[in-house]
């Protein structure tokens, strides 16, 4: 095992890595890609969001929320509005269409992410799902202090 392969953060975002790409193949059908369908998702949970919202919820930049709001809008999966409390602010919400193709794909997403972690019991899921919220909260706790 190289060195690399050592380090608990390159295994994490290798496995994150490739578990994107799994989701995105199983996704391609729909015309979404897996940041589509997380955006489509937080939408889903709480509907009418900020845009600044949504991007800290899905670890995407303004840059990298705006430009995938301009694709989804195009494609008819979400609307913008503006905040009738603050005009500044601009809200983003589920079209019809965007409700639509979720309710078509949730089970692949389903059947996608139990595939990939069939290879763990139901107890060693448990753990590893704790274990990866425990370090992202120290990670999280982390780089709040150095900031």
């Amino acid at each position: 095992m190289s060195t690399i392969e050592k380090s608990t953060g390159f295994l994490v975002v290798r496995t994150a890595r490739s578990m994107k790409k799994s989701l995105d193949n199983n996704l391609v059908e729909f015309g979404v890609t897996s940041s589509q369908h997380h955006v489509l998702s937080v939408l889903n949970d709480e509907d009418g969001q900020a845009l600044s919202s949504i991007g800290k919820k899905v670890f995407l930049d303004k840059p990298a929320i705006t430009g995938l709001a301009d694709r989804m809008e195009n494609d008819k999966l979400v609307e913008r509005r503006r905040s009738p409390e603050d005009r500044r602010v601009i809200k983003l919400f589920l079209t019809n269409s965007g409700k639509d193709i979720l309710k078509k794909y949730e089970n692949i997403v389903k059947e996608t992410d139990n595939n990939l972690v069939k290879v763990l019991s139901k107890e060693e899921l448990a753990t590893f799902r704790e274990m990866l919220n425990k370090i992202w909260k120290n990670a999280y706790q982390t780089d709040k202090i150095r900031k």
